[in-house]
């Protein structure tokens, strides 16, 4: 409870923090979805928020919170924190089509016979991305990256942005 508590006040403080900086309010894009991490065999939750610095250039922080498994009676957390540049190099009609590479930490913790554990790892994102412009303020969103940490794991991911 506490982990769900945490996340959803992490992704609350990030997404005013986003809005408050936004000197032009058109280029903060913000929402969530689903996601899935080959390795992790696991499905996440995402919290996503993309800042447009140019037409071409765009930062992105990500928050994944991959769903607990007991793996021969080890339970297992994750977290993942996500810091990406995007480029967009096909902008049309309602679609963006971007490559992205940047920063990924994740955060994973153990129990074992009642003793917990804890580790984090940084590594790398490599992948594309693109979003299909629902309405004025909604885009469908979808990611497939490579995240370059430890043994590495792909990483896709679907939903929606909101633009503010």
């Amino acid at each position: 409870m506490r982990k769900g508590t945490f996340i959803l006040t992490t992704v609350i403080i990030l997404l005013f923090g986003l809005m408050a900086k936004a000197q032009d309010s058109s280029r903060i894009l913000a929402g969530g979805g689903l996601g899935y991490a080959t390795e992790i065999n696991t499905l996440s939750i995402f919290a996503n928020g993309v800042y447009q610095i140019t037409d071409e250039w765009e930062g992105a922080l990500g928050i994944h919170y991959f769903l607990p498994k007991d793996d021969l009676g080890v339970d297992i957390t994750w977290l993942g924190f996500d810091l990406d540049a995007h480029y967009v190099f096909l902008e049309k009609d309602k679609i963006d089509v971007y490559g992205l590479g940047g920063l990924h930490i994740t955060h994973v913790s153990s129990t074992v016979l009642g003793v917990g554990v804890s580790e984090n790892n940084a590594g790398l994102n490599l992948g594309a991305g693109g979003r299909y412009q629902l309405t004025d303020n909604l885009y469908g969103l979808g990611e497939a990256k490579y995240v370059i940490v430890d043994s590495g794991f792909f990483h896709i991911n679907v939903g929606v942005l909101f633009k503010f």
